[in-house]
This record gives C-alpha cells, sequence and structure tokens, in this order.
C-alpha cells in the first residue's frame, strides 16, 4: 500500500537518505570494500516490496536471509570483494550508521564485537529504520528510487570503477607531489 503524508517532503527525506548512505562506514578487508551493508538495505527494501515487512520491524527471517545471499552473490560478483557476508554483520554493524536501530529484548553488547546470528535472533527483538525513512519506504516510486540509489552507488561496477579511478587519481597526486 501507498502511503502519502501530508506535509512531509519525499524530496527532501530522499536527499537525506541519499548522504546518509552515501556515507556509511563499510569495513575493508586488503583494500577491499566489503558490500554487505547495501545488500542488506537492498534485501529489506525488496522485502518491503514484496509485503514480506508490513511494518517497521525487521527480523531475520527464512525469506529475508535467502534473499540477502541471493543479492550476496550477485553483487559480489560485481564488487572488488567476491566473497559472501553471512547476515548477521550487517544486520548488527548497520546501526553504527544512524538510522538503523536495534530493540533489544534481552543483553546488549558493546560494538567491536559481532554476535552469532542465534545471538541476534535471542537478543534482538527486531530492527527498525528512523521513522522518516519507514514512511518514505512506504511510497512505491520513492522506495524503487532509494533501492536504484544503493544500486547505482554502492553495488555496481560504475561505483567500482569511480572509486578507483579517485584513488588512482590520489595516488597520481601523491607521486607528482612527491616529485
Amino acid at each position: 500500500m501507498d502511503r502519502k503524508i501530508s506535509f512531509f517532503s519525499y524530496e527532501q527525506c530522499f536527499e537525506s537518505y541519499q548522504k546518509r548512505i552515501e556515507s556509511i562506514r563499510q569495513h575493508r578487508i586488503n583494500g577491499e570494500t566489503i558490500i554487505a551493508k547495501p545488500v542488506l538495505m537492498v534485501a529489506i527494501i525488496d522485502a518491503i516490496d514484496s509485503n514480506v515487512f508490513t511494518s517497521n520491524q525487521f527480523v531475520i527471517n527464512d525469506w529475508l536471509e535467502r534473499h540477502y545471499k541471493m543479492l550476496m552473490s550477485q553483487y559480489a560478483k560485481d564488487s572488488q570483494f567476491d566473497g559472501t557476508t553471512e547476515i548477521d554483520k550487517p544486520f548488527w554493524h548497520l546501526e553504527t550508521d544512524g538510522f538503523w536501530h536495534l530493540n533489544y529484548q534481552g543483553e546488549q553488547l558493546s560494538k567491536s564485537h559481532t554476535p552469532s546470528k542465534r545471538w541476534l535472533k535471542d537478543n534482538v527483538e527486531f530492527a527498525y529504520f528512523d521513522e522518516s525513512l519507514w514512511i518514505l519506504l512506504q511510497n512505491k516510486t520513492w522506495r524503487t528510487k532509494l533501492r536504484d540509489y544503493i544500486i547505482e552507488h554502492k553495488l555496481t561496477d560504475g561505483f567500482w570503477s569511480g572509486k578507483m579511478a579517485a584513488e588512482g587519481l590520489s595516488i597520481l597526486v601523491a607521486i607528482l607531489l612527491a616529485a
């Protein structure tokens, strides 16, 4: 169901979350960026689109886990990092980016430790987005725009080649300055 809210600026909300998504902290291994957080976001958006989640409460269920693995497999081919990351890692660490929150039903751990999927299921009742992001995702047009933005800017060849070109330019500038 597309939900239309009076006095809510979808455009401003979208622009705000574009910036926040652009600055998602992604772990790097041997210089290669892990794509798990953006993949989880796309999987959640797809789950909303498929009515798997109809409220702003997300759990690791069979549908989400299967879809996440499929997307990881698909986009890992396009990224520099060809390994896959289990769903528990982005589900846990996305909270550090400020718009994804965990509602605990048990003990909390420090963010320096990644808990197991079993621990998450036992101690996190659900995860949820900021209310403004949830409202944005209720509108199919804006949901699709955000999904496309994440794919284009975080998961596809254009992102990686632009990133590599920028890193190459930085190296070239460093060499020229040293000369």
